[in-house]
């Protein structure tokens, strides 16, 4: 971030917290505390339940919005993994439609994946098997049903995978789920005048992607967390349909990325901002040291169909508030060793020319419109 950008943003958000706060009240949206995903801790001995279902939420000024979610009426909880342990999670669809559950950024057999070839019909049951041999990581799962995967994640199906493993456990980060340890599940939504979410693809959004015009976090619209004093851990996933991210924070202060999606840095690396594509995920530890309140910021990004208000600012997505109570004051020297880099193979030239014939873009937005 270049100094007059930095500036710029000062004098946008100086006083994001009570511009922010005025923005979602106009909205008829209270502030709320930040929804935090039950940890489940899975084992060797049962079976972890997974129950896709219909739930209702409200987003846009009280009205009832019907969503899809896991083991709840939107997005699912964490599911925390063991590096060599077997896991099985059976996956109960109570949805009117079939679909699939797929296990983003983990390492195993096609026949465990969860893909479109592995479909689960309405009031049907599917059990994955894992066991998983990758270093600690934060993943995801979310459906992947051919044709129709977009609108099941835009309905609210998605929740967290927490791979550990020795290396892992034996950090001294912040472990406190849900205290010093917080997921941030980052998604837009379009929603209708009467709270309905809008997934019609009309020829921009079938040829750029589907974007919303209300950001959640975790489900929710700017809530706010209360946090030790130290560092503060954001699993980070973008589960958006379409939209790039770029997030900041308010009081210019660095991110310290710890980790992307397969796993741990080497040591932590200061960001003054920080992109993340849909799918992807990051570590980053923030410091509530000083005790003063601050947000968690997403910066204009100028990509096709990613301008409109409110996206034409910088938006706060979470308000952070220090508590008395001290955490994890120190920030890691180093994280973990990383195997050696594979000796690259020799250099090889080749030349591809790429284009896509008009007509078969044409075609091609015709038929998700018509979805």
């Amino acid at each position: 971030m270049q100094r007059r950008d930095f500036l710029k943003l000062a004098s946008i958000v100086g006083l994001s917290s009570s511009w922010s706060g005025m923005v979602w009240a106009k909205l008829g949206i209270p502030s709320r505390a930040l929804p935090v995903p039950p940890l489940v801790v899975a084992d060797a001995e049962q079976p972890v339940a997974l129950t896709l279902q219909t739930g209702t939420s409200y987003w846009h000024a009280g009205l009832p919005t019907p969503t899809w979610g896991i083991n709840g009426p939107f997005l699912g909880p964490a599911l925390q993994l063991q590096r060599g342990q077997r896991t099985a999670i059976k996956v109960i669809n109570q949805l009117p439609e079939a679909t699939t559950i797929h296990w983003h950024g983990l390492e195993i057999p096609g026949d465990q994946d969860g893909g479109p070839h592995q479909m689960i019909a309405p009031g049907a049951s599917w059990t994955a098997q894992l066991t998983l041999d990758q270093p600690a990581a934060t993943c995801w799962f979310h459906p992947h049903p051919h044709q129709v995967t977009g609108r099941h994640v835009a309905m609210g199906l998605a929740g967290l995978l927490l791979l550990e493993d020795d290396e892992s456990r034996r950090l001294a980060l912040p472990k406190q789920w849900g205290v010093d340890d917080i997921p941030l599940i980052l998604q837009d939504r379009r929603l209708q005048a009467d709270g309905q979410i809008d997934y019609q693809l009309d020829v921009m959004s079938a040829a750029v992607g589907w974007f919303g015009d209300v950001m959640l976090t975790n489900g929710a619209v700017y809530p706010q967390h209360r946090a030790p004093k130290g560092w503060l851990r954001l699993r980070l996933l973008n589960g958006a349909n379409a939209r790039s991210m770029k997030l900041a924070c308010s009081d210019g202060q660095p991110l310290q990325v710890i980790a992307s999606d397969g796993g741990f840095l080497a040591a932590p690396v200061a960001v003054p901002e920080l992109e993340l594509l849909p799918g992807e995920r990051f570590e980053v530890l923030v410091s509530t040291h000083s005790g003063k309140p601050f947000d968690l910021l997403l910066l204009p990004v100028g990509q096709m169909g990613m301008t409109l208000a409110p996206f034409d600012k910088p938006l706060p997505v979470l308000q952070i508030q220090p508590s008395e109570q001290t955490g994890v004051t120190d920030l890691p020297a180093s994280l973990v060793t990383l195997p050696a880099l594979v000796t690259p193979l020799p250099a090889v030239t080749q030349t591809l020319h790429l284009s896509m014939d008009p007509e078969l873009d044409r075609l091609g937005m015709q038929a998700l419109m018509d979805k």
